[in-house]
């Protein structure tokens, strides 16, 4: 993991460069652990940044998360994405997406999708927003096959075409609490994957805030002696980077 976590630690250094350029941000971070008859230690961490333009749209995320209990591992992904999106009229707009994925227990080997497709607002007011997406993309990646000793290989080759599904809801339920939720789906022939964050953002100030979030993972079709669904909880302190 320290070398994901390198990755997210850099780009968190380059936050005043990127907001110096017109851009916002936020950084959130959470680290839990236990020692006594159960030594356990949970860590996440996240960036995300965007700049809106009156055309087009910037969007990059980074997420790290690793879990341990008696010094395994239980839990161990980053994922990155960025969006830029190219505004045709007030509700809609096209969009291309790149994204990451890198989990050592979803039985797959590193996941590396694009995606190009149509977005449109269903609700575009306060204090609700709803924007949904689909379009096609191509995932490229590979079974990952767990052997008997413990190790892992890569096994069949399971890239190809996929429609995308995407959905981002926002409502602002009073002056100082956020609800998020963001859904995406790649469906493919050999595997269709599923994500989704349920988010609540509480802000204590202008700067800070707490959030509680819960990601769900889903592939249909995971290699043997893998789950189909993670779940990973979360509860972290964010930090806006500009206003």
């Amino acid at each position: 993991m320290n070398s994901k976590l390198l990755i997210l630690l850099t780009s968190l250094c380059l936050s005043t460069t990127v907001s110096a350029e017109g851009w916002k941000g936020q950084g959130e971070a959470g680290f839990v652990k236990a020692s006594g008859n159960t030594d356990s230690e949970n860590l996440n961490v996240g960036l995300k940044f965007s700049k809106v333009g009156a055309v087009w749209t910037n969007e990059i995320a980074f997420a790290a998360f690793q879990s341990s209990n008696d010094d395994i591992d239980s839990a161990d992904s980053l994922s990155a994405d960025y969006k830029l999106k190219r505004e045709l009229t007030e509700r809609s707009n096209v969009f291309f997406n790149l994204n990451y994925l890198d989990d050592d227990f979803d039985g797959f080997t590193e996941q590396v999708g694009v995606a190009v497709g149509y977005g449109y607002k269903v609700i575009d007011s306060e204090p609700v927003a709803w924007e949904v997406g689909a379009g096609i993309g191509y995932r490229d990646t590979s079974e990952l096959l767990l052997l008997d000793d413990g190790s892992r290989v890569e096994g069949e080759d399971l890239s190809g075409a996929a429609f995308v599904i995407r959905s981002d809801y926002r409502n602002q339920l009073t002056a100082n609490t956020q609800f998020i939720d963001t859904f995406k789906a790649d469906l493919g022939s050999d595997n269709t994957f599923f994500e989704n964050e349920a988010a609540l953002l509480v802000s204590m100030n202008e700067k800070f805030a707490l959030k509680a979030a819960v990601i769900t993972r889903h592939n249909t079709d995971p290699a043997d002696g893998f789950d189909e669904t993670d779940t990973i909880t979360s509860l972290s302190l964010v930090y806006n980077f500009a206003q």
